[in-house]
């Protein structure tokens, strides 16, 4: 029995040696962990706006870092989720510096399938949420969340339907002219058509007219739309009623109402 407790007792001291030197190696491994970001960059894409972020992260304690997990959900200003992403590293060996790019994908198409027009309308502030997760010295798990925010401009800023002038066309038409004028703020340039249908306070349409749009990344769009009408409607078109706006790429479909008067 003696010699039993006595093998306990052995047992016991060197678990504590064990746990008091791992406790030591730990807190030295965590003050040689690095962590940095770079600067990240908001690219066109293919179907919208990318962006990426480059970190990294130097490994420089005893102990290997295992299941590295970032995510990010990017919602908009009520709370629609636009966006979730994951960037998944297995292991980061002691005594290595690793290098990733964490990169979000917005879709213009994406944006339209929540029914978020107005955020190709209008300017606004992304949030996201960053949560990071990993397991240290495969003993040690650690999780990690913040907040922040990605700006997002709008492809269709500031869009108006300016004054509209009438010319006689005919004995029962008239040729009208619809201005309209927009600022690209997104990042990617946006090519397609544009429509405007005339409808007037009892909803029935009283012209149509289209035109080609070439909208630069940052830079403002002034076009005129061709618009054939009755001498009867004209009141409706120039003084009260609605256009309907269709824009057409082949990436997405806008669609929206104007109303005047």
């Amino acid at each position: 029995m003696k010699i039993v407790m006595r093998m306990l007792k052995i047992a016991t001291i060197i678990l504590w040696v064990i746990i008091f030197f791992f406790s030591i190696t730990a807190v030295y491994s965590v003050t040689q962990l690095g962590v940095s970001t770079g600067e990240p960059e908001i690219l066109p894409s293919v179907t919208g706006i990318r962006f990426s972020l480059p970190f990294s992260i130097n490994n420089g304690g005893y102990y290997e870092i295992a299941d590295l997990n970032l995510t990010t959900r990017v919602t908009d200003q009520q709370g629609t989720l636009l966006d979730e992403t994951e960037t998944f590293v297995h292991s980061i060996p002691p005594d290595t510096n690793l290098t990733e790019n964490h990169e979000i994908s917005i879709g213009l198409n994406d944006i339209l399938s929540v029914n978020q027009t107005l955020l190709l309308l209008e300017d606004t502030d992304f949030n996201v949420e960053v949560f990071a997760g990993l397991n240290f010295a495969h003993a040690v798990p650690v999780q990690l969340s913040l907040n922040t925010s990605i700006p997002w401009g709008a492809p269709f800023a500031n869009f108006e339907i300016q004054e509209t002038t009438v010319s006689d066309y005919n004995e029962t038409h008239v040729h009208a002219i619809i201005p309209i004028r927009f600022e690209n703020h997104a990042i990617l340039d946006v090519s397609g058509t544009l429509s405007i249908e005339a409808y007037n306070i009892l909803g029935q349409s009283i012209g149509f007219g289209t035109t080609t749009i070439n909208a630069l990344s940052g830079y403002g769009v002034y076009a005129d739309i061709p618009v054939y009408v009755r001498h009867q409607d004209v009141s409706s078109l120039t003084s009260s009623g609605r256009f309907h706006v269709v824009f057409q790429t082949v990436m997405f479909t806008l669609e929206w109402d104007e109303y005047h008067g």
